[in-house]
């Protein structure tokens, strides 16, 4: 007889111990793969053009042109190497998912040390890095991005459980609300932006584990009032709430930057200038090779690269739902889904900021923007929609395609 499926820690049928499907016959997770090493060769590029100046500046290891490629390279490799491990190993446990909540502790700890002097770092006023090694090779990196997965993963783990009643109010509700309002706290106060995210990917996870829509609705009016707290009174923030309304104002600094977005993305035409010839990065338009990266992919690739730019992403969080949807438990549906949306949630707010449709939010392009921490981070999230998406019986795998 065929080996029976075993049943999950938390109660669900994993079938987890049915030999990992190979990549080649997965069409889902070979997709994911090979268009999240497009979007990284992508950005390599891109990257490297944003930031090509007159005269180099700086040591050459740490130019972000450089630097960028490497962590694409490395994040390359983690995609190849983490894809064959189990996701579901996230959720061992025999009443409680200890792996993933160690996860989180470990990340919100991290969260913790921005804030201890000599170890947090701050850029632009805000502490939002930690730096680690002699501080002529220090390497930083971002705890919000380990948090944002972290806490996602651990309620997929938890709230799928068979023990826990995703219906309740005070008995699951309550105390997901609790934990997401703590991963929130560490972040909003240094970056308003990624802390909405964190709060939308966690509520498409509830969303997805089958908490009723009716109990996060509640939540909007202390949204409302954190809205009012956080940017309606920080001069700053509102600041970049009137830029988005008009651009074009000559008494906004903050309207200088979206204004500068908007001309690359206009003079781009169909076509662009070329990759290397766009004008906004000569100290035009601030963080080009990050929040603003789609723009300057219009400029040099016209309407044309930002189609395909915006193709491949829309690719890839097809694929990611794809995987969702075929999961063959609750664990592997909610991570797989969950991780998709905010994969798929961060690129469309970069692209509505570039396209001054929303407020600047300090948020990169997924796979294709300048950064360490948030490469590594996204790689390691795709693979694990490609581990659940590799999690199955081969017959079922030649059945459904």
């Amino acid at each position: 007889m065929g080996e029976q499926p075993r049943k999950a820690a938390g109660g669900g049928d994993e079938r987890a111990a049915v030999a990992r499907l190979p990549l080649g016959e997965n069409l889902t997770g070979r997709g994911l793969v090979l268009v999240t090493l497009g979007l990284l060769a992508l950005g390599v590029v891109m990257v490297y053009s944003a930031v090509a100046t007159v005269a180099p500046r700086g040591e050459w290891y740490n130019r972000v042109g450089f630097r960028h490629m490497v962590f694409a390279a490395a994040a390359a490799g983690l995609l190849i190497a983490l894809w064959r491990l189990n996701a579901y190993r996230l959720n061992a446990g025999k009443r409680f998912p200890w792996v993933a909540a160690l996860l989180l502790a470990a990340a919100l700890a991290c969260g913790g040390l921005v804030f201890v002097p000599g170890v947090g770092h701050s850029i632009g006023g805000y502490f939002r890095w930690i730096r680690i090694g002699p501080e002529k090779y220090a390497i930083g990196f971002q705890p919000s991005e380990i948090i944002k997965i972290a806490l996602v993963v651990f309620l997929s783990a938890w709230l799928t459980r068979q023990a826990v009643n995703v219906r309740s109010f005070g008995r699951t509700f309550v105390p997901a609300m609790v934990l997401i309002g703590g991963c929130m706290a560490l972040v909003i106060t240094q970056d308003f932006g990624t802390a909405m995210l964190i709060a939308a990917s966690a509520g498409a996870t509830l969303l997805l584990a089958g908490v009723p829509w009716y109990h996060l609705g509640g939540v909007l009016a202390s949204a409302a009032v954190g809205f009012y707290f956080f940017v309606v009174r920080d001069p700053y923030r509102w600041s970049r709430i009137e830029a988005m309304l008009d651009p074009w104002s000559r008494d906004n600094p903050a309207a200088y930057q979206a204004g500068q977005s908007i001309l690359a993305v206009m003079t781009g035409g169909w076509t662009g200038k070329g990759l290397g010839l766009g004008t906004v990065k000569q100290g035009y338009l601030p963080e080009d090779s990050t929040d603003f990266i789609f723009s300057v992919c219009c400029e040099e690739m016209g309407l044309v690269g930002g189609i395909l730019v915006l193709a491949l992403l829309g690719l890839w969080i097809v694929l990611a739902w794809r995987a969702a949807a075929r999961a063959e438990d609750p664990f592997g549906r909610v991570l797989a889904g969950s991780l998709g949306f905010l994969v798929g949630m961060q690129a469309v707010l970069h692209v509505a900021v570039d396209l001054v449709v929303v407020p600047p939010k300090g948020l990169g392009l997924p796979f294709v923007s300048a950064g360490g921490t948030s490469l590594l981070i996204m790689a390691a999230a795709t693979a694990m929609i490609v581990s659940v998406s590799s999690r199955r019986h081969a017959a079922l795998e030649s059945n459904r395609l």
